[in-house]
């Protein structure tokens, strides 16, 4: 083969190569999205919109949270005066302590932004909770290893979350600081908005 002929196969080699890298990329960036690993540092569009320092815990107000746990029930909390319209600070009892209810886990998702969403069932009541994708996470968030801690027991012993409701049975006890987001017709959501997000451990007691 001359030097030229050669030459040009080198080329085409390299061209072939270079895309088949970034297809290559390209899939694994999307798989790593679908399990809740995103490479684009934390920012409101990928986290959660306006709120989404106090789903973090990396808000201004982080260190005024009573850090020990608080046991409570699902129906307690229903039962708390929601502010309506969801505060941007921490501005009741309810986002200042991290709270701890047994609950049945009935269903769980992964949503958009690669967080697991649980709803939680006790004595006839509902309500949500959440456990933050890591990538959401920062140095400056508080808890930051307890919450990723819960992602990564939940997804390992209870099950991988789907982007669609997956039906479940486990029994847990959950322990989340008090959030307050939107009343809306989520399903299992409490009718004050109240929510336990960030999810910052998990015990498991039977089902996973």
């Amino acid at each position: 083969m001359s030097e030229e002929r050669r030459t040009i196969s080198t080329a085409r080699y390299m061209k072939r190569f270079a895309v088949f890298a970034l297809i290559s990329l390209a899939a694994g960036a999307t798989v790593a999205t679908a399990a809740g690993v995103r490479s684009s540092a934390p920012s409101a569009a990928h986290c959660g919109g306006k709120l989404w320092r106090l789903k973090t815990l990396t808000d201004a107000q982080k260190a005024h949270i009573a850090w020990g746990t608080a046991p409570t029930t699902i129906k307690e909390i229903r039962a708390r005066r929601g502010p309506g319209t969801p505060p941007s600070r921490r501005t009741t009892a309810f986002q200042l302590h991290n709270w701890e209810v047994p609950a049945q886990i009935t269903s769980f998702k992964l949503d958009a932004t690669g967080s697991v969403r649980l709803v939680l069932f006790d004595d006839g009541a509902y309500m949500n909770a959440v456990i933050p994708s890591p990538s959401c996470l920062s140095r400056a968030t508080r808890g930051r290893a307890e919450i990723e801690a819960a992602y990564h027991l939940f997804v390992e012993k209870c099950g991988k979350p789907a982007p669609t409701w997956t039906s479940f049975g486990g029994i847990l006890f959950v322990r989340g600081i008090g959030f307050w987001g939107e009343r809306r017709a989520t399903r299992g959501a409490a009718p004050n908005g109240a929510e336990l997000h960030a999810v910052t451990g998990l015990r498991i007691v039977a089902g996973c």
